[in-house]
């Protein structure tokens, strides 16, 4: 559905536990992708309608238009130079601005300009007639403003769901005063500005004033494990967070982080290890309390945590009293949820969804990445929350059955 390929992970600065840089691992696997023989790349397309059955599907495709002739772009930059539009930043999720004509972020594939219809000067309905800058800059002539929108149609076999994750707004959540506190973040816009990529080149800067907070707090479950909101645990937000204050410390050795937690959930390889190090070698502080409240002080901006540590014994605090703790910046670690565009595609394919909006998958023990529709699979977050190396298994797996169905090793009933 976008310009490009690598979806949230290319959003990342690490992946836990071993603190590898998520775009050197993302970056060889999408370009292997684009440069396979077998591999036919719909970037900016849509799925429009599916019908048949196992083994021979049909499938309606929309072309978006780029309104850049993809076989002529460089992807040299010279018409984003020009570009005299400025918009927020999808990639950098609001925390700096892109131009109309644009590319999602530096690595990505296939490295060719969009324009935006939404904010392009030239083709919104006031603008019509004006500008086309970026034409005038562009050497290759690949700017091309009678694109029009093209349909495709497909002959396959099988089809794999992998639709992905939105992180959950947390505006709502009126207790952790998102959007109305400066100071307080998501845990994605975090990932932004600690990234050397990010509008901040690699400075953690506090919104408000653009200074580096010397104490941080991050807390957990936030629009997750609630009945109101999301029930379910969204499976990697407690070593996300735990990763985000390690790198936080290795940024700046003084900062002291928190991290307020319902329950810790290291289920993975060596994620239990890696929480140690965190307290031990990082100085990671782990509270075991759900913050009631936060609010600001008025003068310094610094937001103030509100919370009762559930872990004390009578004799440490007797009364259980509510306690509070103020930090230079907030993070909320919230809830994953799947993707917007799932719950339309899952209706197109004739999937049945479960009650949180994951793709049902009938069988979990011996058909882990089946769905109710035979030939058709999920895998990834669409079925359920899961970190990347639990994703990349799921994706073998679907690319083992795929192989079954179309060489015809098994009947799907």
């Amino acid at each position: 559905r976008t310009p490009g390929i690598g979806g949230r992970m290319a959003q990342l600065d690490k992946t836990f536990p071993t603190n590898d840089c998520s775009i050197c691992i993302l970056a060889p696997k999408m370009i292997e992708c684009a440069g396979h023989e077998n591999v036919n790349l719909l970037t900016y397309s849509e799925v429009l309608e599916v019908k048949g059955q196992a083994g021979d599907f049909r499938v309606k495709i929309l072309k978006k238009p780029r309104y850049v002739d993809v076989d002529k772009c460089t992807g040299c930059g010279d018409c984003v130079e020009k570009c005299p539009r400025r918009v927020p930043s999808e990639f950098n999720v609001g925390l700096d601005k892109r131009k109309a004509i644009y590319l999602p972020f530096p690595q990505a594939v296939p490295r060719k300009m969009t324009i935006d219809k939404e904010n392009c000067l030239y083709l919104t309905a006031k603008g019509k007639g004006r500008c086309r800058l970026c034409e005038q800059a562009c050497q290759a002539g690949a700017i091309d403003f009678e694109q029009k929108k093209r349909i495709s149609r497909l002959k396959v076999g099988a089809i794999v769901l992998a639709t992905g994750f939105d992180p959950y707004d947390p505006s709502p959540l009126k207790e952790y005063g998102y959007s109305q506190i400066a100071n307080v973040i998501t845990g994605l816009e975090y990932e932004r500005l600690i990234s050397a990529s990010g509008p901040t080149g690699g400075e953690l800067r506090r919104p408000s004033d653009g200074k580096v907070p010397d104490t941080l707090a991050f807390i957990q479950c936030v629009g997750s494990r609630d009945v109101h909101y999301n029930p379910y645990c969204s499976s990697v937000c407690c070593m996300h967070a735990t990763k985000e204050a390690i790198l936080a410390n290795e940024h700046y050795p003084d900062l002291k982080p928190s991290i307020f937690y319902t329950d810790v959930r290291a289920v993975g390889k060596r994620f239990q290890e890696y929480i140690t190090r965190a307290r031990q070698e990082y100085g990671v502080a782990f509270i075991r309390g759900r913050p009631g409240k936060i609010t600001e002080d008025p003068e310094t901006r610094n937001p103030i945590i509100w919370y009762d540590e559930t872990i004390l014994t009578e004799a440490e605090d007797p009364v259980r009293r509510a306690t509070s703790m103020e930090v230079g910046l907030v993070v909320l670690c919230q809830a994953l949820i799947p993707h917007g565009s799932h719950r339309e595609i899952a209706e197109k394919l004739g999937l049945k969804l479960d009650d949180a909006g994951f793709v049902d998958i009938p069988d979990k023990l011996s058909r882990p990445v089946d769905t109710n529709v035979p030939g058709i699979f999920a895998c990834g977050f669409c079925q359920a929350p899961q970190d990347i190396p639990d994703s990349v298994v799921q994706s073998s797996g679907v690319a083992a059955r795929v192989a079954e169905l179309l060489n015809g090793e098994e009947v799907l009933s």
